[in-house]
């Protein structure tokens, strides 16, 4: 009886989770940070053709 109760709420809180990152978080968010390596990676080859 405990065993299904814990095993109900474990899933619970996993289908919160999944709700919360995929649905409620916005895809501009995730677009931003997705893009976050390639625009460091352009500043950092501006700085290089600045110092040159």
């Amino acid at each position: 009886m405990t065993s299904g109760i814990i095993t109900a709420i474990a899933m619970l809180c996993f289908v919160a989770i999944v709700v919360w990152v995929f649905i409620i978080k916005r895809k501009e968010d995730f677009d931003e940070q997705a893009n976050l390596p390639l625009d460091e990676d352009d500043r950092e080859k501006g700085k290089e053709e600045k110092s040159s």
